[in-house]
């Protein structure tokens, strides 16, 4: 089981995975999150959402996860939860 597989389901989230586990979409309260884990180990996180559709990075996959969440579920979310880097 990848990281990004276990944050999911420590976080109690149902997402859709790819076989191999290193990417996730699911439903955010206002569109669909995007949650991918790069070869380097690292995670990306974007969402649909217009204006939230800029691609960040962060080294751990809760933060990922739970920051495209954040700019899922309402104006500005993603301004809470700076990203590592990148």
């Amino acid at each position: 089981m990848t990281q990004l597989v276990e944050a999911l389901r420590a976080l109690g989230l149902d997402a859709e995975l790819d076989l191999a586990g290193h990417w996730a979409r699911f439903r955010g309260e206002q569109c669909q999150v995007y949650v991918v884990e790069a070869a380097t180990g690292c995670y990306y996180t974007w969402c649909d959402r217009p204006g939230e559709r800029a691609v960040q990075f962060y080294t751990d996959p809760t933060d990922a996860v739970r920051a495209g969440l954040g700019r899922a579920g309402h104006e500005g979310a993603g301004a809470d939860s700076a990203p590592d880097g990148g």
